[in-house]
């Protein structure tokens, strides 16, 4: 599927595993340049390693997303690198991995606050 995204450039938070790293992998398979960021530097160089491997233009930054300088950097780091940041995939995590009925309210509100503030 060609999605026009040849050539753009993507930031993608939180994206050495799981739904950011999925979204990594599918915005490289369309052709788009990547800025990947995570906490975990181990496996933020993992993701930087197998994305490049099939090709894909990537810069990995080891950062929190939610450091409130983060996004700035993020961004920094995209036009210092490509010049130009067409795509935003504003991923931050979730709650961890726990039965609806399992999973604390205090852990739901702060996986809201981490996406949307």
């Amino acid at each position: 599927m060609d999605l026009g995204l040849e050539g753009r450039v993507a930031v993608v938070a939180a994206s050495s595993k799981g739904l950011g790293r999925a979204s990594a992998e599918a915005l490289a398979a369309e052709g788009a340049r990547l800025v990947i960021s995570a906490r975990g530097k181990e496996a933020l160089e993992a993701t930087e390693a197998s994305l490049r491997s099939r090709g894909a233009e990537v810069v990995s930054v080891c950062l929190d997303v939610t450091d409130p300088a983060a996004p700035a950097r993020l961004v920094s780091v995209a036009l210092e690198s490509f010049g130009r940041l067409d795509v935003v995939v504003a991923n931050a995590g979730g709650p961890p991995p726990a039965g609806a009925l399992e999973i604390s309210d205090e852990a739901i509100l702060a996986a809201v606050q981490a996406n949307l503030l």
